[in-house]
């Protein structure tokens, strides 16, 4: 399984741009994954989107030199990106402009309920009361149109910064690649765990055969993240029942970890290439 997701989310993509140099315009766009709520310090002034001061795209735009305009926003799915935003806010492609030289995208997960149904059964198989799966056949549904989804957010980016390098990147990885393994931070029955890796791996699929169709970066985070899932002894993503970072009013389960984002980071460095190259 992780070989093929390997070879998903590895695949060449064409370069359609130069990579960005100093102080070009940098866009992150995306959820919760790209936000990074529960990470390092958060940002007062992202309110509901609870978005940090150390996730990757800070990280990628401080070594750099970029100026950042982060958007991304906890919760958010693709329609949070084209049609209507959160908090009060715009719809978040309102804040790419012709001048941006870097795009970066991390959205899908919300689309198809993966992290709501990680906590929804944890809750569940751990005897909590009000526990909110999703349908399978909802599920089904919403995975269905996850592609052409990607596809006209990618679509709408191009046509708003032509010059702009697009990367779309993937989720880091939850549950361990052998599902059945269960363990404190990951309070899963052995079918709910086989069945949320499932899912996780057809969103995995879903990005990166966007990124294929549509000639973008690809950052392949499920092969970031392989062994160092929930149960890891070094883990990108936190548990169910997390440490509550300082700064932030709450635990926030199954997201990255500063680890995860710094691995991210890298990963995304990798991808866009010194400045100048195309």
């Amino acid at each position: 399984m992780t070989l093929l997701l390997a070879a998903v989310l590895s695949a060449p993509a064409v370069a359609r741009s130069s990579a960005p140099g100093t102080g070009d315009l940098y866009v992150s766009m995306g959820s919760s994954y790209a936000a990074g709520p529960g990470v390092g310090a958060p940002i007062v002034s992202a309110g509901g989107c609870r978005r940090s001061a150390s996730n990757f795209a800070d990280i990628v735009a401080r070594a750099r030199g970029l100026k950042l305009v982060d958007v991304s926003c906890s919760g958010a799915t693709t329609a949070n990106i084209l049609e209507h935003g959160q908090y009060g806010l715009p719809a978040q492609i309102e804040a790419v402009t012709p001048d941006a030289r870097l795009v970066s995208i991390l959205i899908g997960g919300n689309d198809v309920n993966y992290v709501t149904d990680l906590m929804g059964l944890s809750c569940r198989d751990t005897g909590g009361a009000n526990c909110r799966v999703t349908d399978p056949a909802e599920v089904e549904r919403r995975i269905a149109v996850l592609p052409e989804s990607l596809d006209r957010v990618v679509t709408e980016v191009r046509r708003r910064a032509p010059a702009a390098r697009i990367v779309l990147l993937g989720y880091l990885p939850a549950v361990p690649g052998r599902a059945a393994e269960s363990c404190a931070a990951l309070p899963l029955a052995p079918d709910d765990a086989v069945r949320m890796r499932a899912r996780y791996v057809r969103l995995a699929q879903i990005i990166g055969g966007a990124a294929r169709r549509n000639g973008v970066g690809v950052v392949p985070s499920s092969v970031i993240g392989a062994g160092h899932e929930v149960c890891a002894e070094v883990p990108y993503v936190a548990g169910y029942h997390p440490q509550k970072t300082p700064g932030w009013a709450a635990p926030v389960p199954y997201h990255p970890n500063q680890a995860g984002m710094d691995k991210v980071a890298a990963a995304l460095n990798e991808v866009i290439g010194d400045p100048g190259a195309r």
